[in-house]
C-alpha cells in the first residue's frame, strides 16, 4: 500500500463562505493564566536582542513557577525554544551582514508553535499546493510561503502571525504513543459547538459541514478537516482493520510524521492479534529469531568491520526490540512486504554466522542430549534455551527430558559437593 492510499490528500472544499475566518483562533495562543506576562514574553516578532534576552530570563523563572506537566508550563516551554532561536538568529544576523534577517525579503526562518518554518523558492509546480491556514491555494510562482521541516505543515507569508496549529512532530513527542480508543468521540456539546482547533462556531442549524475526526473523534470546521483519509492506529490494533478513514489536517500531520516511530506494542495492547492473523505472527517469530543474531553480531569482530548491521539493516527497531511495532510496520505485514524484507536480511544474518564468520560459528552449541555434532544456536526455530544457565537444546530433546536441564542438575550436584566438603572442614 503506498502513501497516498495510507494517507489520501484530500483538497480544502469551496463552501468557505459559510464559516467565520479561522483567524479567531489565535487568541488561543496565550494560555489565559499568562496574559499578565504578555509584555514581557516577547511575543511580537520585532523584539530586539536585548528584549529577547529579558524574555528568556523571564521564561525560565515562570517555566520554574509552574506545576509540572501543566498547560502553561507546556506552552512556556515551547515558547522558550522560540525565543532562543530568535536570539540566536538576531545574533547571527548582527554579526553577518548578508544574513536573510538583514535583506529586503524577510526572514528565511521562523520557529511559530513549534513549526520551524522556512522560506520556500520561488518555483513553478505542477502540483497545486494549499495552505494549512487559510486554506487558499499556494501561488508559488509570485506568493512567499513557508514550509515546516518538521511536519511539513505549509502557509502563506502573510498567515505566518495568525498560525493556531501546534507542530504535529512536538505534539507526538510530547504524547509518545498513539490515541488507542477507535475514535473517542465525546460530542459537540463538550466543545462548545466549536471548531476543536479554530474554535469556529459549529453552526447545526444553517447547514454548516461539519467533520468528525476518525482519530480522535473531535469535530471540526471545512477548513481544519478537508476529508483526508488515512489508516487510523485504533483500528489496526483492535480489528486489523486498514481501511482509510476520514481525519483532520492535524491528525493527517501527526499519522504521517510518527508513521515510521515504534508506538505500538502489539503484546501489551492485543496478544490475540498474532493467533488470529497469521502474516502477523510468522513476523514476530522471524524478529525473535532476529533479535538473537544480533546478539551474536553485537560482539563479531568481522561483523562491525564490515558494518554488518549498519549496511542491512533499514529498520533498527525490528531487530532491537521484539514487541515493538510502528504502523508502518503493520501496514507492511498486511500487505506482505514486511516477511519479505525480514526473511531476506534472516538469510543474511544466518549465512555470516553459520557460513561465513568462524568467530561466531565456533561460538554455536552442541544439544548434549541426542550429542548430534551439527552446530546449534539459541535463535534457530527448532532450538531452545534454558533461561537459568544458557544451554541450548533442541525442542523434541528437552521435552523428552520432562523439561529438565542436564546442565542445571549437575551445577547442582557440584554445589552440594562443595557445601558437603566444606562442612567437613
Amino acid at each position: 500500500m503506498s502513501d497516498e492510499s495510507r494517507c489520501g490528500l484530500s483538497t480544502p472544499t469551496s463552501c468557505f463562505s459559510t464559516c467565520p475566518s479561522i483567524e479567531t483562533g489565535s487568541e488561543d495562543q496565550l494560555p489565559p493564566a499568562l496574559v499578565t506576562e504578555e509584555l514581557q514574553l516577547a511575543l511580537n516578532k520585532e523584539a530586539t536582542e536585548s528584549e529577547l534576552k529579558k524574555a528568556v530570563e523571564r521564561c525560565k523563572e515562570l517555566v520554574l513557577n509552574c506545576e509540572q506537566c501543566s498547560v502553561e508550563r507546556r506552552w512556556l516551554v515551547r515558547h522558550l525554544i522560540e525565543l532562543r532561536l530568535r536570539l540566536q538568529e538576531c545574533r547571527e544576523a548582527l554579526v553577518d551582514p548578508n544574513h536573510p534577517r538583514n535583506k529586503s525579503s524577510g526572514v528565511s526562518r521562523r520557529v511559530i508553535r513549534g513549526h520551524h518554518l522556512n522560506l520556500q523558492p520561488l518555483l513553478r509546480s505542477s502540483q497545486s499546493k494549499y495552505c494549512d491556514h487559510c486554506t487558499g491555494i499556494i501561488w508559488s510562482v509570485v506568493q512567499a510561503w513557508y514550509e515546516c521541516e518538521d511536519c511539513g505543515f505549509s502557509c502563506h507569508h502573510k498567515c505566518l502571525s495568525s498560525i493556531v496549529r501546534d507542530c504535529a512532530h512536538i505534539i507526538a513527542s510530547e504524547r509518545g504513543g498513539y490515541e488507542l480508543r477507535i475514535c473517542p468521540e465525546t460530542g459537540m456539546s463538550a466543545q462548545k459547538y466549536l471548531c476543536a482547533e479554530c474554535k469556529t462556531p459549529l453552526a447545526v442549524s444553517m447547514g454548516m459541514d461539519i467533520r468528525r475526526c476518525d482519530y480522535n473523534g473531535m469535530y471540526y470546521c471545512s477548513a481544519c478537516h478537508w476529508g483526508s483519509l488515512a489508516v487510523t492506529p485504533a483500528r489496526v490494533v483492535h480489528n486489523w482493520d486498514m481501511t482509510p478513514h476520514p481525519v483532520c489536517q492535524a491528525s493527517l500531520q501527526q499519522l504521517k510524521v510518527t508513521l515510521n516511530r515504534p508506538y505500538i506494542d502489539l503484546e501489551k495492547e492485543n496478544p490475540k492479534l498474532f493467533t488470529l492473523v497469521h502474516e502477523l505472527n510468522l513476523v514476530k517469530r522471524c524478529r525473535q529469531e532476529l533479535h538473537g543474531m544480533r546478539k551474536y553480531l553485537l560482539i563479531c569482530r568481522i561483523a562491525k568491520e564490515d558494518h554488518l548491521l549498519w549496511k542491512c539493516v533499514e529498520i533498527p527497531h525490528l531487530i532491537e526490540t521484539v514487541n515493538l511495532y510502528s504502523l508502518q510496520d503493520l501496514v507492511n505485514t498486511e500487505s506482505g512486504e514486511l516477511i519479505t524484507k525480514l526473511h531476506n536480511l534472516y538469510q543474511i544474518f544466518s549465512n555470516h554466522i553459520k557460513k561465513d564468520c568462524q568467530i561466531c560459528k565456533g561460538r554455536g552449541h552442541i544439544c548434549e542430549i541426542c550429542s548430534n555434532t551439527e552446530e546449534l544456536f539459541p535463535f534457530d526455530a527448532i532450538a531452545v534455551l534454558c533461561p537459568d544457565c544458557g544451554a541450548v537444546y533442541h525442542k523434541n530433546c528437552f521435552s523428552r527430558k520432562n523439561n529438565v536441564c542436564l546442565k542445571c542438575i549437575r551445577i547442582k550436584e557440584r554445589l552440594k559437593k562443595a557445601e558437603i566438603s566444606n562442612d567437613d572442614d
